[in-house]
This record gives C-alpha cells, structure tokens and sequence, in this order.
C-alpha cells in the first residue's frame, strides 16, 4: 500500500518585514534594507513556483518615540504584470518607496508583503505587458547557487548582510552537534 502525502498549501502571501537594530534616516538605507526584504520574498515566491500581481512597502518610525515625530506610511502597488524576478519586484519596491519616504524622520521598521499569486505554470502571459523571458533562467540559475552555497550572489542592489540582535538566542543542543551539552564527573 502507498501513503498518500498532502502537498503543503500554498501561500496566499510572503511577508518579510523588521524592526531595525538602530533608526535609519537616509533614504539609500532604507532603501537597501526594502531591496532585501524584496530579494528575500521573491525567493520563497519562487520556491512555491508562483507569480504575483501585487506587493505593499510600507515603512514606520518607532511607536515609542515622540508621538508627533511619529510617521508610518504604505504604498500598495499592483503590477503590470505576473512576476517573480527578484529584479523587476525590487524595482517595484523602490519605486513605492520613494513615493512614501519623507526626510527628517529616523525609521525604526520597514516590510515587503508580495499578494495575488497565480501559478507560475498556469499563467497565460499578455500580449503586450510581460516579465522578461531572460529573467527567469537567470532567477533559476542564482536560486541553485545559493542553495548550494548560501547566500553567495544577490542583485547588484543587495549591498550588506544584516544581523539580527541574538544575545538572548537559546543555544541549539539539540540541533548542533558543536553545542552539544557536556556534564564532567
């Protein structure tokens, strides 16, 4: 007898949003951390083998600050088309973002949620407005890098690994074997 596997549901969306170690004020870099989030996003897109029509930025100053200094805005975009290039959506992302930045505010937090999939498959492309067909081996080929060797090629754009604040991480015992626990007698 066979076991029948249910195929895991597919996402409706991709978010990938944080909170920023320190406030950000020049526009080149929030504008890194938006093409990353988007980098990121395109990536887990592609991996559920899907396009999508529509994406929001959206950036915020902190909530705890000065309640006047408090800024938050979105920018909603619907795309011309079905994509899931890293280089088309993240220049989607900061054409969005530069309509919603305003200078003179320190932004505390900053998101890509990429919304309206179709199946990358099932998709009928247009007539007139389509994704480039170059993208999509060149999409294929960076994903195979970078599972074989991790994070090793990124768009032009994608400038800096950030690290997340992990002081109060709990160690991994038993996931790696170099944390292990050991007990002397």
């Amino acid at each position: 007898p066979s076991i029948e596997m249910e195929q895991p549901e597919l996402k409706q969306s991709i978010a990938t949003t944080r909170t920023f170690e320190t406030r950000y004020f020049q526009f080149s870099e929030v504008k890194e951390r938006i093409v990353v989030f988007t980098s990121m996003s395109a990536e887990k897109l592609r991996r559920q083998n899907s396009l999508c029509n529509g994406m929001i930025v959206f950036i915020e100053t902190s909530r705890f600050e000065e309640p006047s200094c408090f800024y938050a805005n979105s920018e909603k975009i619907k795309l011309p088309f079905p994509t899931n290039s890293t280089l088309e959506l993240t220049g989607f992302a900061v054409e969005g973002l530069q309509r919603i930045f305003k200078n003179g505010y320190g932004y505390k937090k900053a998101g890509v949620i990429l919304t309206h999939f179709v199946q990358a498959n099932l998709y009928q492309p247009s007539l007139f407005y389509n994704s480039n067909p170059k993208h999509a081996k060149l999409m294929q080929t960076m994903d195979k890098l970078n599972d074989k060797y991790p994070d090793s090629i990124h768009s032009a754009s994608y400038v800096k690994k950030h690290k997340m604040k992990q002081e109060r991480l709990s160690g991994n015992f038993t996931t790696n074997l170099n944390e292990i626990l050991e007990v002397k007698l």
